[in-house]
């Protein structure tokens, strides 16, 4: 079980609407949750367009699962804190089945909103693509690895360019720097629609090793075919699980304001 408090936010010019929509999403929450309303807080602040109306509700919340965790993240994001546990201990089914439900959740905002995370691609450093292709580390690289409390992880990409080598490349440049890359397959995919001039077309596949927090944000960021999870059993320390909580509630936040900025131009 996972126990949280969650601090939900509603503001607005018009007092009524906000007081009412925090009345809504209070009981929505209270009742999908069983929430306890622990404090209601209420100001009022000047600004420029006149009083700014706001209400502050803490909740005190318990999941029965991770997946139900994360689910009220992307439904209801807001700040939050960790209660209990000081570790999370799941299985790699519960955990793969979540990121797979974080994936969807966020193909289904592109497909309504035509919006995604830009990735930042890092400035190219020298990559030998064939190294990458026959593996960079040896077993005992990869014991290491596991016993500093990465996860290993394969995930499959869908990508184009070029060149077999320049995508490899992209992808390789678009993980942060806490994602240990050990291996890059690909397969080429026939060209056809959008994909038919270009030199190529298919699936990048790549073993990783890294963090829980690091598999949720490359889900939602560059939204995999797939992700499977070698590891048995996933481990997730207080914090992590709250920085889990807390990033994909700001991800949703951050893509449903470009979505309302690009309907407004």
């Amino acid at each position: 079980m996972i126990e949280i408090i969650s601090y939900q936010e509603v503001k607005g010019n018009n007092k009524d609407i906000v007081n009412n929509e925090f009345e809504k999403l209070l009981n929505e929450i209270k009742n999908k949750y069983n929430a306890e309303i622990l404090s209601v807080d209420y100001e009022e602040e000047d600004g420029k367009e006149g009083i700014l109306y706001i209400k502050v509700g803490e909740l005190k919340i318990t999941f029965n699962s991770f997946l139900e965790y994360v689910d009220f993240c992307l439904n209801y994001g807001a700040d939050l804190d960790i209660v209990s546990p000081s570790k999370l201990k799941i299985s790699s089914k519960e955990f793969g089945e979540t990121v797979a439900h974080i994936i969807e959740f966020f193909k289904r905002f592109y497909e309504k909103y035509n919006i995604m995370f830009n990735v930042h691609i890092k400035e190219e450093d020298n990559i030998n693509v064939e190294e990458y292709k026959n593996g960079i580390y040896d077993e005992d690289d990869i014991f290491a690895l596991q016993e500093e409390g990465l996860i290993k992880v394969k995930a499959v990409f869908e990508g184009f360019g070029s060149s077999e080598d320049e995508v490899i490349k992209k992808v390789l440049l678009s993980f942060g720097d806490n994602i240990v890359v050990n291996k890059v397959i690909t397969k080429p995919l026939e060209k056809e629609g959008n994909y038919k001039n270009v030199n190529f077309y298919g699936l990048i596949a790549v073993e990783i090793f890294c963090k829980p927090f690091d598999i949720v944000e490359m889900a939602y960021k560059f939204l995999p075919v797939v992700i499977s999870i070698e590891d048995r059993y996933i481990e997730i320390d207080g914090l992590e699980l709250q920085d889990i909580g807390n990033d994909l509630g700001g991800a949703v936040f951050e893509l449903t304001h470009a979505a309302v900025m690009k309907n407004l131009n």
